[in-house]
């Protein structure tokens, strides 16, 4: 402090003296103090001391400088001090690489440099401060990479100092980072602690760097005074942080990178010889004596290792392990150290000289060298691990202990070929019914097995019925001759066998050297189940339901337990549940010879074959399963079917009178609707008389028509005229006609021969005609007036129902006759109920000739009849279901011939009601 007062009072001296040059202490080369004592002096030249500008600083010493002082800020005439040096001048420009220069031509800098390192390059800062560790931390991304966290916790005992780490051995020329805080009153770590680090004077090495996180103006003024500072090689002074801290080695490689929390410092010691060195840091202003001090053990060596590498060995042949062990300086030997081996799968070998053990320790030689033997036990192969471990001894001369100083491992594979096989077959198979049995026989050493042979011994009543084409089939047994299996490889073998009682295949393969089995059993039984499914109905309308009968029947002579039965309809059956798929299960045994019947309802909803799958299982194995399916076809619809009838006298005179009746019959399944009747007569017939509800307005037209609001299926309406004979006519004729709004159509006629002269005999007197009943009326209009003159009574109406001939009748219309051979021959067949009874179950088939097939077949009444099938020569139609009265059924049938000839077409029919059937044909000629 006396040199700086002593500075400043000669600075002031001179300032005030007027000169122009000022003359200040010169600094203490010695280091004793700052400046040397007088007379001994430096001058300081000040700008514009030299006459230059306007000379203020050079005349601060008088008045004319106090007096001019404003013209210097108006004029300011002075320059400013030219530069030491001169102002380098641009390097010149990079050259621009023409076409001419070559592909991968250098590319130097402008300025010669000296290369930099590439880690130095791209490496972060060795100490970043404050939140600038918190950016990197080695973790891009915020997924940390490294060890981002310090080594010494932020809490501990009251006053303790905490030393990191403890005991570390470091090689020689390496820098070891060691931290330290201390803690407070309350157990954390306290910022601004003054600690002070101290190398023993038996150590060796020398302390490098000293932390300093530099809290600038403000931390210093309410920190210690006291700043970070190394003294000497041996002691150093160091401060608590008051910021995280991040060291690091000057690299991109985050995981040796050493964080610092708040209230810790950091120290780095280098040594480069080997030896021991002793650090004690201590907390001078700790408040416990006991705990303000601690001290870290470092064990300097020098040396360098290289482990054995992997191998891979034919099985049996030892394995030789050598570990290389010198000093880092020189290369020279570490004659004396010790290589321990060790393996970690002593069933796999063992080392030599050792009487079987799975440790051995080996000293360095005079070249560096510590090397080991390993034995493998015979017969085995395998994957063995071997741990190592490089031990420096404890020293003699030096006071270093007993140290481990690196560990590896490397593993021993001895190879062999292996002889592996497997076999699979199902558990359960039923009685002389082919079953597969698969093996797969596999190498999984890693040399080649040479021949390789496969044997499956067949026991009696087993026989292979087929297999492999590379495998030998004998009667007692099956061979595969494989050969040679290559390392880590496999083979399927397959083949088919039936049996008649449980049995036990048993696999052996066999190569150089090599065996091995496997054994597959089955259990064999005779089946013991019987099924069947039958119809109620085999033919139904799509959508009425169809009861099926299933009966479960054993057939064995011992009880069958847990039987169940499952049910499956196709995508058209539903079952009454609703649901596809039903299940039972009986209750109790199904004993030997006892049936358990089952019925199950399904309803088709669509036309076509439609089908049910059963399947029944019981406990052993047994199972049994079976078909059953029906024609659905679609409902017939309800339109009714009109047919017509009209009866009189078929001879007459000239004005005698005529009632013609008509009956209209409705043989459809529903109801006719607004039935138009007409009835046409001849203009020698002069009607006179009509049933009530006639239309008059037509008589000019020889008509009178009738409106019938409906005729109920299966019902008729009368409806009658009478006519008076005017004219001779042989076939005076009366027709009539009738259409529902449905569209169904009847037409009937008849003819009388009217005769001039006397009239035959009148017949006896029939009671009057009643009116229709409902009564006919025309729609939205009144009823017409009965014609002029009508008689008081008619004769009653013939009997109802049309004229049939009370059998079934088939037409055969040929198309095509004669035809050329492969052209098409086309038929019309058409079948009619021709009685007055419904029938039903109609069956209709016909056979094909030689040399004839069928090309086409296509119902044009029924589209459902459209399936048919072909057996024994002969083509099967599908039951028509039913037949009204005066109903048909249509086909249009396309046959080819590839021969000429002449054959009978031939169709056979039955039904219901004519169960012996008839047959009815027409000649077809084929020509060339």
């Amino acid at each position: 402090m006396l040199c700086v007062a002593v500075t400043a009072i000669a600075l002031l001296v001179a300032v005030s003296s007027g000169c122009t040059r000022l003359r200040l202490p010169a600094i203490d080369p010695t280091g004793s103090c700052l400046f040397s004592p007088l007379p001994t002096t430096t001058g300081l030249a000040l700008p514009g001391s030299g006459g230059e500008g306007c000379g203020c600083l050079g005349c601060l010493g008088n008045g004319s400088c106090l007096s001019n002082f404003g013209n210097c800020f108006r004029k300011p005439d002075f320059a400013w001090p030219t530069p030491a040096f001169p102002e380098p001048v641009d390097p010149p420009p990079c050259a621009v690489p023409s076409a001419s220069t070559a592909l991968g031509a250098s590319n130097e800098p402008c300025v010669p440099s000296a290369a930099c390192n590439g880690s130095c390059l791209t490496g972060p800062r060795a100490v970043l401060l404050g939140d600038e560790i918190d950016a990197g931390c080695g973790c891009p991304g915020n997924t940390c990479v490294g060890n981002c966290l310090g080594n010494l916790p932020d809490r501990g005992k009251r006053g303790c100092i905490l030393l990191s780490p403890q005991k570390v051995v470091a090689p020689v020329g390496g820098e070891v980072v060691l931290l330290s805080g201390v803690c407070g009153t309350d157990g954390y770590l306290q910022m601004n602690e003054k600690l002070e680090w101290m190398l023993a004077p038996d150590s060796v090495g020398n302390f490098i760097q000293v932390g300093d996180d530099d809290p600038g103006v403000i931390g210093r003024l309410v920190g210690s005074s006291t700043r970070p500072e190394k003294r000497d090689p041996s002691y150093a002074i160091g401060i608590t942080s008051t910021k995280q801290t991040l060291i690091t080695r000057g690299n991109t490689d985050p995981r040796d990178d050493v964080k610092l929390e708040k209230g810790q410092t950091w120290l780095t010691i280098s040594s480069p010889s080997e030896g021991v060195s002793h650090v004690t840091v201590l907390a001078p202003e700790s408040e416990c004596w006991d705990q303000r001090k601690a001290t870290t053990t470092i064990y300097w060596v020098d040396a360098k290792w290289v482990f054995p590498s992997n191998q891979i060995l034919p099985a049996g042949q030892p394995a030789d392990l050598n570990t290389h062990v010198t000093r880092s300086e020189g290369g020279l030997p570490a004659e004396g150290w010790i290589v321990r081996y060790e393996i970690m799968n002593p069933e796999l070998a063992t080392f030599a000289g050792t009487n079987g053990s799975s440790l051995v320790e080996v000293p360095v030689n005079a070249s560096g060298d510590a090397a080991a033997q390993l034995v493998p036990t015979p017969g085995t192969s395998g994957t063995a691990l071997v741990n190592m471990q490089v031990i420096r001894p404890g020293g003699k001369l030096d006071n270093v202990p007993k140290l481990t100083l690196g560990e590896g491992q490397t593993y021993i594979t001895w190879s062999s070929p292996k002889l592996a096989i497997r076999a699979g077959a199902p558990e359960v198979a039923s009685f002389n019914v082919p079953f597969t049995v698969a093996a797969v026989v596999s190498n999984p050493g890693n040399q080649p097995a040479t021949n390789v042979r496969v044997d499956v011994p067949l026991p009696p009543g087993t026989s292979a019925v087929r297999a492999d084409s590379f495998a030998q089939i004998l009667p007692n047994s099956v061979s595969w001759e494989i050969g040679t299996i290559p390392p880590q490889t496999e083979l399927e073998l397959f083949m088919d066998v039936v049996a008649q009682s449980p049995v036990d295949l048993n696999y052996v393969a066999r190569g150089d050297g090599l065996i091995s089995e496997d054994t597959v059993r089955v259990d064999i039984f005779r089946p013991s189940l019987s099924l069947a499914v039958r119809p109620l109905e085999t033919r139904v309308e799509a959508g009425q339901p169809v009861t099926f009968i299933i009966d479960v029947k054993n057939t064995s002579d011992r009880p069958l337990t847990n039987a169940k039965l499952v049910v499956n309809g196709d995508g058209a059956m539903i079952h009454e549940s609703g649901d596809v798929r039903v299940e039972d299960i009986k209750g109790g045994a199904l004993q030997p010879g006892e049936t358990w019947e089952k019925k199950v309802i399904y309803t088709p909803t669509s036309s076509g074959r439609r089908c049910i799958n059963v399947e029944t299982t019981t406990d052993g194995g047994q199972r049994a399963v079976a078909e059953s399916c029906v024609t659905a076809i679609n409902p017939i619809p309800e339109t009714p079917v009109l047919s017509a009838r009209i009866d009189a006298i078929d001879r007459m005179a000239t004005g005698q009178e005529v009632t013609a009746t008509a009956q209209i019959f409705n043989e459809g399944r529903g109801d006719a609707k607004n039935v138009k009747v007409e009835m046409v007569f001849d203009p020698q017939l002069q009607p006179i008389f009509a049933t009530e509800g006639a239309d008059q307005t037509r008589l000019g037209q020889n008509i009178i028509s009738w409106t019938v609001p409906e005729i109920k299926a299966g019902s008729s309406v009368p409806l009658a005229g009478k006519f008076r004979a005017i004219n001779i006519n042989p076939r005076a004729a009366v027709r009539v006609r009738a259409q529902s709004e449905e569209g169904s159509t009847a037409n009937a006629d008849l003819s009388i021969n009217i005769l001039d002269g006397t009239p035959p005999p009148a017949p006896p007197r029939q009671p009057d005609l009643p009116p229709a009943s409902p009564a006919p009326r025309i729609p939205g209009g009144a009823a017409p007036q009965p014609l002029q003159g009508a008689p008081d009574e008619l004769p009653p109406p013939a009997p109802l129902g049309p004229q049939r001939s009370g059998r079934m009748q088939t037409s055969i219309i040929g198309l095509s006759n004669p035809v050329r051979v492969n052209d098409p021959i086309r038929y019309t067949i058409r079948v009619v109920n021709d009685t007055n009874t419904p029938d039903s179950q109609i069956d209709i088939q016909f056979p094909l000739a030689d040399g004839v097939k069928l090309e086409n077949l296509v119902p044009t009444t029924n589209p459902e009849l459209g399936l048919y099938e072909i057996k024994n020569g002969k083509v099967l139609l599908p039951y028509v279901p039913n037949l009204a009265p005066g109903e048909a059924v249509e086909y249009n049938v396309v046959l080819s011939s590839n021969q000429p000839q002449t054959f009978p077409f031939e169709v056979m029919v039955r039904s219901e009601n004519n169960p012996d059937g008839y047959v009815e044909s027409i000649p077809t000629t084929v020509v060339p």
